[in-house]
């Protein structure tokens, strides 16, 4: 009842609540009014038969003291203008019935039990018994038995009656007057109610309810069109931030999206699935699997799985793969998700897929550039290679040209050309050989001459064949220097087990001309390292130009203290760290981060490529190239590390240290 109550419109609960207090307070009222007539009338019934009996009892003194039965039962027919009284009894003062009366008199024999006198209310009736006095003397007693429910009825009902039509008569018009007066309230709660419905049904936000009057209901009408100002304002910002959201959204250069973490049904996509991909959101949005189905057929099973994965460990998520446009082209997507989670359970997946199918051509088009930039690096040391070579053998021709000059000038000033002259004569006297060795001035001379002669020739052919020997090991040298040359050429892309100190020492020689020639001094601190598995070529190629590098640092810095130290380390039982240590110009700590930066150069006709290429073959055979300097003036520490792989049981066999040498020792 009381939810139907509630259901009812206000118009109805208004009118009820009044007729109802009404109803109410009159009902209370009348209650209040029966109960006084009630109480009223006991009051009257008992006062009534209090009277009666205390005129029948004087009246029937007479009769009593002298029994006269006649005199009391006439006394007691009187009792006849009064219908409610049902009996009465007259007894003498030894209890003996004298007269009685009623239409209940033969009920009456003897006193009634018990020792109450007065009144006393028995059901439906009331009992008087009361002592007839005579000179204060009792001789005799009445009873009387009244009818209290007659007189009741006779008093009460009307009562009842009038107050049941005064009832009808209030409800009516308490229902009239409710019916006219609640619109005075239910009026502007009704146009209230019907402004918030329209604000509900149309999201209007711009009326408003109309304010009839100043009291409570007015109040709440100004609130009310007072919040729907602030909620017309805030959904204008809304709307505007919507507006700004969906732009940005739709403008980002990737596609935003949200679908379910169980299904991978899409909930969301931005628009710009139509620019990258050719598919209108609407398109990916009415397929559940559209997605998978528009996968790479090698990519499919991957990009399921990582989304699987990713959903069931909750957390954020970035992977790569291929989709198939709607021209058929294949796009390469950077697929960037976070799991959306709420009581512990996915609720959804949003993230944002970025083409990066450029980035993907540019990278492969990058390694492609890597690789000639390699193959270019490997020529280019290779030609560093090969110019120390010519240079060296430049240096070595020099003292062969040099010696063979030598050997030429002392046959040109030889005394061997004087042989022909004395055989000249030996003809001319071949008759008398004896007369003029005797006798001829000439031939007396001979003997000394040829032993001056022979003297001359040892001491000539002793010298010429120390220039001849000397021209052989230069010869050799050469030979040695172009088949050094030869094998690093031949071995590129082919790894071989080589001591670092070997390497070392070949770079080493391979700048040793130009490294004499500039007065430069070598300190070697070769360290006890084992062998290692290596590409050879590439690490002397490194080591080269890095030992070039130090040899032009050093003459910028215009020292007439060159040196130039190489240190071989183990810093681990996985690493050979081999660094070139010199006392050159230095670099500027801004230029520490840019040195091994294509093209960037310091150093004037220098062409910013060999540091460059050194780190990338550095990085190639799985190491680094770093360096170190602590400023202008402080020279400069370049270190190779490379990783022992393939490591010989047998450590370098060169020395631990070995103590400064002049380069031109290395030239000769």
């Amino acid at each position: 009842m009381y939810q139907t109550f509630r259901n009812l419109p206000i118009r109805r609960k208004l009118t009820v609540v009044m007729v109802a207090a009404s109803m109410i307070t009159l009902l209370l009222a009348s209650i209040s009014l029966f109960a006084f007539q009630w109480r009223n009338t006991r009051r009257v019934i008992t006062r009534d038969l209090l009277a009666q009996g205390q005129i029948l009892a004087a009246n029937s003194t007479a009769a009593l003291k002298f029994a006269d039965e006649e005199a009391a039962t006439e006394m007691l027919s009187a009792l006849r203008a009064k219908p409610h009284i049902l009996s009465a009894g007259l007894y003498q003062a030894d209890g003996e019935l004298l007269a009685r009366y009623g239409a209940e008199a033969a009920a009456i024999t003897g006193l009634p039990t018990g020792t109450w006198e007065g009144l006393r209310f028995q059901g439906p009736h009331v009992e008087l018994l009361r002592p007839v006095i005579f000179h204060d003397k009792r001789i005799g007693t009445l009873y009387l038995r009244f009818d209290v429910r007659a007189m009741e009825r006779e008093i009460i009902m009307p009562v009842l009656a009038i107050m049941g039509g005064i009832l009808v008569a209030a409800f009516l018009t308490a229902l009239g007057l409710a019916s006219a007066l609640q619109p005075l309230i239910s009026r502007p709660i009704l146009r209230l109610a019907d402004t918030a419905r329209t604000v509900a049904e149309k999201g209007d936000y711009s009326v408003r309810a109309d304010k009839l009057a100043d009291d409570e209901i007015g109040l709440l009408t100004g609130a009310f069109n007072l919040m729907l100002e602030q909620i017309q304002a805030q959904d204008v910002a809304l709307t505007r931030s919507q507006q700004k959201v969906e732009a940005l959204i739709h403008s980002i250069d990737g596609i935003v999206w949200e679908c379910t973490p169980d299904t991978f049904r899409f909930t969301f996509v931005s628009r710009q699935s139509l620019r990258i991909l050719g598919y209108t959101p609407e398109q990916w949005m009415a397929r559940p699997a559209f997605w998978q189905e528009h996968l790479h057929q090698e990519d499919a099973q991957r990009a399921i799985e990582t989304c699987r994965h990713a959903v069931a460990r909750r957390q954020p998520y970035r992977h790569e793969y291929r989709m198939i446009a709607a021209d058929g082209r294949v796009v390469w997507i950077r697929e960037c998700g976070v799991v959306l989670v709420e009581n512990g359970q996915p609720l959804a997946v949003r993230g944002i897929y970025l083409d990066v199918t450029e980035q993907k051509q540019a990278a492969d088009e990058l390694d492609q550039l890597n690789r000639r930039l390699i193959e270019t690096s490997r020529q280019v040391g290779m030609a560093e290679v090969a110019t120390g070579v010519l240079h060296n053998v430049g240096n070595v021709l020099n003292s062969v040209n040099v010696s063979t000059n030598l050997v030429i000038d002392r046959l040109l000033e030889s005394r061997v050309a004087s042989l022909p002259k004395l055989a000249a004569l030996f003809e001319e006297n071949a008759a008398d050989l004896g007369r003029f060795f005797t006798r001829d001035p000439r031939g007396r001379q001979v003997p000394a001459y040829l032993v001056s002669l022979a003297k001359h020739l040892g001491e000539e052919r002793i010298s010429v064949l120390a220039e001849l020997e000397g021209l052989r090991k230069h010869i050799d040298h050469v030979k040695d220097i172009v088949a050094m040359q030869q094998s690093y050429a031949q071995v590129s892309g082919v790894i071989e087990t080589v001591s670092p100190a070997q390497l070392v020492e070949d770079a080493l020689h391979l700048n040793a001309g130009v490294l004499a020639k500039h007065g430069v001094k070598i300190c070697r601190e070769f360290g006890p390292v084992p062998s290692f598995a290596v590409e050879k070529h590439k690490v002397l190629q490194i080591l080269v130009n890095l030992i070039r590098n130090a040899k032009h640092a050093m003459d910028e810095a215009r020292s007439e203290n060159k040196r130039l130290c190489v240190r071989i380390t183990a810093p681990d039982d996985a690493r050979v760290r081999i660094e070139v240590i010199d006392n050159g110009v230095g670099i500027r700590p801004e230029n520490l981060t840019r040195i091994f930066q294509h093209g960037f150069t310091t150093r004037k006709g220098g062409h910013g490529f060999g540091l460059h290429s050194g780190a990338l073959a550095a990085k190639e055979l799985g190491g680094c190239l770093t360096v170190h300097s602590d400023g202008p003036g402080t020279g400069a520490t370049f270190a190779l590390e490379l990783p022992l792989s393939r490591q010989s049981s047998e450590p370098s066999t060169a020395p631990a240290a070995l103590p400064a040498e002049p380069a031109d020792r290395l030239a000769a």
